[in-house]
């Protein structure tokens, strides 16, 4: 996706595979006070959009779930998730969770700013049926949640990403217009992409 075009405001999510537990041993009204809660995947689902749904993150829905790689859940599978209610509480109360230090995760690459894209004529100018289409600049196929495309000269392709408030991706894709301290992350969907807009501010760090 060498030639492919930003667009101004896009913007992430993952794919499915691996089994964990159902958390049905623990009874519902326990799991609230505990502060969170247990749902099933559903089609389309990814980790990012169920963090998404419940305004948590990637980071948190994998550690709380156990997922060494959070691109392979599957449409069945029981995954704990944070209560929004719990963190509205939280606000109120002017409490603040800590910011993830990405110095914790792998060398600290400072603030990026983030955008998103999609593998459509929207971004990269080919259609379905072109044979590029779908296929990053590293040459493998573009995963959401896991593809972004980076400049070369900063984060080196192959490269396993810390991207705060979102989680861990691999460096797979380049674009002309993701220079510098840029990423644009790779989502299936268009309206998602627009939604993601830009996000300025955010910690980077290539984990080691």
């Amino acid at each position: 996706m060498t030639k492919r075009w930003l667009i101004p405001a896009l913007g992430l999510a993952l794919a499915v595979g691996l089994f964990v537990g159902d958390g049905r041993d623990l009874p519902r009204a326990a799991a609230e006070e505990s502060g969170w809660t247990t749902i099933k995947v559903e089609k389309g689902d990814t980790v990012y959009s169920i963090a998404r749904r419940f305004g948590t993150d990637v980071e948190t829905v994998s550690r709380m779930n156990r997922l060494d790689d959070p691109s392979f859940i599957r449409v069945g599978q029981a995954l704990r998730v944070p209560l929004r209610k719990r963190e509205a509480e939280s606000g109120e109360r002017g409490e603040s969770r800590p910011a993830l230090l990405p110095m914790a995760y792998g060398r600290d690459l400072g603030d990026f700013t983030l955008t998103a894209y999609t593998a459509g004529p929207e971004s990269t100018g080919k259609s379905p049926g072109h044979p590029a289409y779908g296929i990053t600049s590293s040459g493998a196929p573009a995963v959401e949640g896991v593809t972004i495309a980076v400049d070369p000269s900063v984060i080196p392709i192959g490269s396993r990403v810390y991207i705060e408030g979102l989680g861990y991706f691999v460096a797979q894709d380049t674009g002309s217009a993701i220079k510098g301290k840029r990423i644009d992350v790779f989502m299936n969907d268009l309206e998602e992409a627009l939604q993601f807009g830009v996000k300025k501010g955010v910690r980077v760090a290539i984990v080691d």
